[in-house]
């Protein structure tokens, strides 16, 4: 008898080995990437082209100018709607808490009456204004149901509009619940707050008898590849090496500012 026939019906001997579940598609998928379904340092991240009057982010991320400008533009007018929306919400309930306040009050007014000069007891008092109330509610929410014998009476036109559950066409929807939006345009890369004066204006230098996207560090006049580590000097835009702009000293000389850089 062979030593897996011994073991054959031992605890964890009915599981898979490794070379199974790998056959039959378990474990880490991984697939190698051509070089064009790779972006270029160059493109912008909302169109994929190579960005055209390029501008940078505080985190790196490049953009076509126009095409940022529309995104913010977009965000703060898609802000102005969210807003305008929230606050005919904020209106609308606290004009629903004002007219349940005042049927409250007419309820309280009634109990009090009925208590007082037509005989009825407490509890009858206090189930008359909880009828009321409920009724209230189910009108000031839209919701058209029946709470009694008398309602059904009452409200027959009503209760043939009534939403069932069981009809797709009558199925009650849930009032959506707005949040007060914060009106912040964000960056469409990481999602951070973002606004139109933190952008850098970007100048690449193009590399002498290169093709049309071919860029060189203007100081160490090494080409740029999809490889290289890039950065933004803020105050003249130029992109170089990040290697070169450490070896120079930061891109400035004894008795002058160090320049801010933005990494790409």
């Amino acid at each position: 008898m062979g030593k897996h026939s011994k073991n054959a019906g031992v605890m964890g001997a009915e599981s898979l080995t490794y070379h199974e579940r790998k056959a039959l598609g378990f474990g880490t998928v991984s697939e190698r990437l051509g070089k064009d379904s790779i972006g270029n340092y160059y493109d912008c991240r909302l169109t994929l082209r190579p960005a055209v009057d390029p501008v940078c982010t505080p985190d790196g991320f490049l953009f076509s100018r126009e095409a940022i400008l529309e995104n913010l533009l977009a965000q703060k007018k898609a802000n102005k709607r969210k807003v305008a929306a929230w606050k005919a919400q904020q209106a609308e309930r606290q004009r629903k808490a004002e007219e349940k306040a005042a049927i409250e009050a007419e309820a309280a007014v009634l109990a009090f009456d009925r208590q007082n000069h037509a005989g009825a007891s407490a509890g009858a008092a206090a189930r008359l204004t909880a009828s009321i109330a409920a009724e209230a509610d189910a009108l000031l929410a839209d919701k058209r149901v029946a709470s009694g014998a008398v309602n059904i009476r009452a409200h027959g036109e009503r209760m043939a509009e009534m939403r069932a559950f069981w009809l797709p066409s009558k199925t009650p929807e849930a009032a959506a619940n707005l949040e007060a939006p914060d009106g912040v345009t964000r960056c469409p890369a990481s999602g951070k707050p973002l606004r139109l004066r933190d952008l850098t204006s970007v100048a690449l230098t193009p590399l002498p008898d290169g093709a049309a996207q071919e860029f060189m560090d203007p100081v160490s006049r090494d080409p740029f590849t999809n490889a290289t580590r890039l950065m933004v000097i803020k105050p003249t835009g130029r992109c170089k090496r990040r290697a070169a702009h450490a070896v120079d000293g930061g891109g400035h000389r004894r008795g002058t500012a160090r320049a801010a850089g933005v990494p790409l």
